[in-house]
């Protein structure tokens, strides 16, 4: 931490008595302390808010955890973990599994409680997951909200209800609501509706206040869900989350290397977006309009800051997804430059004239646009 007395964030322009150095890669992508800039607390709690956004519950996540970059904070339980609306497979008994995708690309099966409340049918369930602890985990967590002692008009316990699903496997009979635990030991329900959720849900209660105990030594074999088997997955996110944490990697660049500032006006705008303080839809970031396919390989990403053709921009490659950050309209004598970081978190460096000239040859009459347009 940085404590030289009073200094200026970085971000906000204020005079902070501490401050710490903020990434202006962010580390979850692979940014490294070559390039930082100081930040105070507040802003940095506000970016880093983004750019989970971005490195864990955007269509850039994926890529993020395909890479070789070790979760920021391995002891922390949700540290590292995609963050989807819904990661589901095809289960070998039959039904849906929900998975788990964690940094490094690896896929694992969340322990769950499947039950078909279908009316006027047999009540039928299922229980999965990897071993038969964590579903015996599962059940007891819930078994202590019921013990916890509550006062009177107080609400035994409150669940993240889910009924967000793929089409297909809302309409398949194979599918039953579920009680899901999530990593951290969070509980979900998931379910096709509110109703059917609430039938799961007073079945469920007589599961959990009897002496169930699942059973180990009947614990199925061979459930494992081969490789290549396709899953469904869903995102939800704010989309412009992307777009800050470029602007974020552009501008900082911009200022952290060329020691310059925007002019006044610019300057004020460019911050106050980053930081999502900016309405407006007249924003300074455009996507490639004919985007491509994001990329799990290894290959880098790339900020190049010029002025040609018109005017001051950052160009930002975010594993193969194209970015375009306007810094001014105005030409400058600035001569282009960029700066390579590698996304298993191994380096940045200043970017060679032949990385620059790659660099703008593949952005050279590439459309960009407001996506949300």
């Amino acid at each position: 931490m940085l404590t030289l007395g009073y200094m200026r964030c970085f971000w906000c322009d204020e005079e902070k008595e501490k401050l710490t150095a903020d990434h202006i890669v962010p580390r979850a992508l692979g940014g490294t302390l070559e390039f930082t800039v100081p930040a105070c607390h507040s802003c940095q709690s506000i970016l880093s808010k983004a750019e989970f956004e971005v490195s864990r519950k955007s269509s850039l996540a994926i890529a993020a955890l395909a890479a070789s970059l070790p979760p920021r904070h391995p002891n922390r339980p949700r540290s590292g973990h995609l963050q989807p609306t819904y990661l589901m497979v095809p289960h070998p008994y039959g039904g849906y599994g929900e998975s788990l995708m964690s940094a490094g690309e690896k896929l694992s099966s969340l322990p769950y409680i499947e039950i078909k409340v279908v009316p006027d049918e047999p009540v039928e369930a299922r229980i999965r997951g990897t071993a038969p602890a964590d579903v015996q985990k599962l059940i007891d967590i819930f078994r202590g909200f019921l013990k916890a002692k509550r006062g009177p008009g107080e609400l035994v316990c409150e669940l993240t209800v889910s009924t967000d699903l793929d089409p297909k496997i809302s309409a398949d009979q194979e599918f039953w609501p579920r009680i899901i635990m999530l990593p951290g030991d969070r509980l979900m329900v998931r379910a096709r509706d509110p109703e059917e959720a609430m039938r799961f849900c007073n079945v469920f209660m007589h599961i959990a206040v009897s002496e169930f105990q699942v059973n180990s030594g009947a614990w199925g074999e061979g459930t494992v869900i081969k490789g290549g088997t396709k899953h469904t997955i869903a995102l939800s996110y704010n989309p412009q989350c992307v777009r800050r944490v470029a602007a974020k990697i552009g501008y900082g660049l911009f200022r952290a290397i060329s020691g310059q500032r925007l002019q006044a006006d610019l300057d004020e705008e460019m911050r106050q977006f980053i930081l999502g303080r900016r309405d407006s839809e007249d924003e300074p970031v455009k996507e490639e309009s004919e985007r491509g396919t994001y990329t799990t390989n290894q290959d880098p990403h790339c900020v190049v800051i010029s002025s040609e053709p018109d005017g001051l921009k950052a160009f930002v490659r975010l594993y193969g997804l194209h970015l375009r950050v306007d810094l001014g309209m105005e030409k400058s004598d600035l001569a282009p430059f960029g700066v390579i970081c590698e996304i298993d978190g191994s380096g940045m460096r200043q970017a060679s004239k032949e990385d620059i000239l790659n660099a703008l040859g593949e952005v050279d009459g590439m459309p960009f646009s407001h996506p949300w347009k």
